[in-house]
């Protein structure tokens, strides 16, 4: 499934309508795809996809689901976008998206919160290994 499609798309700004229409794909079939309840049948059509939004293949299933290019290797495609590629972080996203929630908390929220970060970051199954 295309777990960062949806994000990837925010972020070139089209809306889906606008990226299944230039995808000449039916828009219905654009949101299953960002809904992860299908993908593009073909290898040919993910690699499309892929170069559409400048990104990898691997970028569009997220880094941190498979090792970088394995996905694309096994369906015999390159994996790097053929076209001009803008970097993009997902992570760094997914951090701006927790900052926003968490500066639209009210106290108690953020008081709860900051208790539950607290004591995962106490853990010792969390802590970073010092191997």
């Amino acid at each position: 499934m295309l777990y960062e499609l949806k994000s990837i798309r925010k972020r070139s700004g089209l809306k889906q309508e606008q990226a299944a229409e230039q995808l000449h794909i039916p828009v219905g079939t654009y949101r299953n795809w960002e809904q992860c309840k299908n993908a593009p049948r073909s290898a040919t059509e993910l690699k499309r996809v892929a170069d559409f939004f400048g990104v990898s293949v691997t970028d569009l299933f997220g880094d941190d689901l498979a090792e970088p290019g394995s996905i694309a290797q096994a369906m015999g495609i390159p994996d790097e976008p053929t076209q001009p590629q803008q970097v993009i972080r997902v992570i760094d996203k997914r951090l701006e998206a927790i900052e926003n929630a968490y500066d639209s908390m009210n106290e108690n929220g953020r008081h709860i919160l900051h208790g539950v970060a607290t004591s995962l970051a106490k853990d010792p199954a969390n802590a970073a290994g010092d191997e």
